[in-house]
């Protein structure tokens, strides 16, 4: 069953013959069932009732949050009126689709039982962190002033050109190395997040690792910014910031990577560091449009969640770097909704690469919570034994520690919440 909402989202229900009562809800369930998506038939096969969209025809410069979620609400209506109303209804999906899950959890709890959000972000959150990786690199590598920061739609595949250019031959040299490092690190990006994770033993597949991952996630950083800036003007600034502080939040063994990288290209890190700190700091600032900010402010997830959520990324992800999901905890547990919220983590780089067990066992953990009321155990080794007791696989479940190459951010530079005053603190 398919059709057209009268905004020009498409939409889609499949229901198997064995069907279990669940329904299974996703943004990006048009084009999972036309590829064949392993996930989508994974949850046909056990008896899911399979149903959701395909992305906005104008997404990618006229994002609207709160029309995503309405109409995976008006998903449900249809799939209610044509087969009864479901015992269980569970919002899917990654990256955009799982910023609507995020969405979901606090727009309809109504019709909504639970939500598996992965790889999600806050806009104005993730913004600023790229514009922070972009400044950073811009200053401290393009000498001849080419590398575009703020690009329209349409200047997409010049602009990754540039930059891709740019990096790949500042990466030629120890002293580009360390800078790219520096970069990364001091904007709360993971260092790695291009190909499997490096030997931490290896200082130097480490530190290739960091240099890749600065490059993927600067291009990202850059050509992702016309979904952010087009739908009311420019919704990210550098007005106030000090990236010295910043550098100060990044994690400690990052820190140490960037001080070898420095040692290693013959620069003293205690001198610098600070230096190319003062430098990133000396370029000229950036100030956000009031309509920008208050656009996504007026969308924006509060953390008010009111269903059972689980909150999932790869912690390999150079494109949504984890760490905005700091922001997102901050938020819930402001709005004292932490009993509903958990987080997981995966041991695998790239942005929404989760495997089907991994998908299983977060089904399996979140049905339990819907069920039963409690959460059970959403530890790694717990959720790892879920998902092998899928048959689809293994489970790459990991704690948020520093011996995965990652650590959740005590201190999220850019988290900005309901209350953050624009252009505000940004620490």
């Amino acid at each position: 069953m398919q059709g057209v909402f009268p905004d020009g989202q498409e939409w889609q229900i499949s229901v198997p013959d064995n069907w279990n009562g669940v329904v299974i809800n996703d943004l990006d369930a048009v084009p999972r069932l036309a590829s064949g998506s392993p996930i989508a038939e994974y949850f046909l096969e056990n008896g899911y009732a399979y149903t959701g969209t395909r992305r906005h025809p104008d997404r990618s410069f006229n994002w609207d949050p709160p029309a995503e979620s309405n109409n995976m609400a008006a998903v449900l209506d249809i799939f209610s009126d044509e087969f009864g109303e479901p015992a269980t209804a569970i919002q899917y999906g990654c990256s955009g689709g799982g910023s609507v899950g995020l969405s979901v959890a606090e727009d309809h709890p109504d019709i909504f039982d639970g939500v598996i959000s992965m790889h999600a972000s806050d806009p104005i959150t993730l913004a600023n962190m790229r514009l922070d990786l972009s400044v950073a690199l811009k200053g401290l590598l393009d000498e001849d002033d080419v590398l575009p920061l703020i690009i329209d739609d349409g200047e997409q595949a010049e602009a990754s050109e540039i930059w891709t250019s740019v990096l790949a031959e500042a990466a030629q040299s120890d002293q580009g190395r360390a800078r790219m490092a520096l970069a990364l690190v001091m904007a709360q990006y993971p260092i790695w997040g291009s190909g499997p994770k490096p030997d931490f033993a290896d200082n130097e597949a480490v530190q290739q690792s960091v240099v890749d991952a600065a490059a993927i996630a600067a291009v990202r950083a850059v050509t992702g910014r016309p979904m952010w800036d087009q739908p009311a003007g420019l919704m990210s600034w550098n007005e106030g910031v000090d990236y010295r502080r910043f550098y100060n939040h990044a994690d400690p063994s990052h820190q140490e990577i960037v001080r070898d990288l420095y040692a290693d290209a013959g620069l003293s890190p205690a001198r610098a560091i600070p230096a190319d700190l003062e430098r990133i700091n000396a370029q000229p600032r950036i100030s956000a449009t009031s309509s920008g900010v208050e656009y996504f402010r007026s969308r924006m997830r509060t953390g008010d969640v009111k269903i059972p959520m689980l909150h999932a990324s790869t912690i390999g992800d150079a494109s949504t770097p984890p760490s905005v999901m700091a922001r997102d905890a901050a938020a819930v547990t402001a709005n004292g909704a932490s009993s509903l919220y958990r987080q997981a983590f995966i041991e695998a780089p790239g942005h929404c690469t989760h495997n089907v067990a991994e998908v299983a066992a977060l089904l399996d953990t979140l049905e339990e919570r819907i069920e039963t009321g409690t959460w059970g155990d959403t530890k790694p080794g717990a959720l790892n034994q879920s998902a092998a007791e899928s048959g689809q696989g293994i489970g790459r479940f990991v704690p948020s520690a520093f011996a995965t190459g990652w650590k959740l951010p005590t201190t999220l530079n850019r988290a900005f919440l309901p209350g953050t005053t624009w252009p505000g603190d940004a620490s």
